[in-house]
């Protein structure tokens, strides 16, 4: 479950990116890029924000998936108001990235900038 909201990907991104859950480990930086690759994807009109409307049909689109996003590449409907966190109706990269980045700091124990996959293991026995 860290990981689902640690990674918040589209389905694509994750398989492209090669960030599967137990599989290898993964990097802070990973986690920060694949972050600002769905930022993009969201931002349709690319105006360095992501508005509701934008998050809304993000949604839609992850919905119509084949597994609808789920497991890693999940975005769940509360993403926005969990990553709004200065309230002003929108999420900017800097907010978008700092979620996932501070569930990636809880998981990487060691502090070394890489999750391995101890790490995610033991990070999955205290979430679930």
């Amino acid at each position: 479950m860290i990981f689902v909201a640690l990674l918040s990907l589209s389905a694509a991104t994750a398989a492209h990116a090669g960030l599967e859950l137990g599989q290898r480990p993964i990097t802070r930086t990973e986690v920060a890029t694949v972050a600002k690759k769905q930022f993009a994807e969201m931002d349709a009109d690319k105006d360095g924000s992501v508005s509701p409307d934008e998050f809304q049909r993000y949604r839609e689109v992850q919905n119509a998936q084949p597994d609808q996003g789920r497991g890693l590449t999940h975005i769940g409907r509360s993403w926005f108001d969990k990553c709004d966190t200065n309230g002003d109706g929108k999420v900017s990269l800097s907010e978008a990235q700092a979620r996932p980045l501070g569930l990636f700091d809880m998981a990487d124990a060691n502090r070394d900038g890489v999750a391995s996959l101890s790490e995610q293991s033991l990070a999955m026995l205290f979430i679930k």
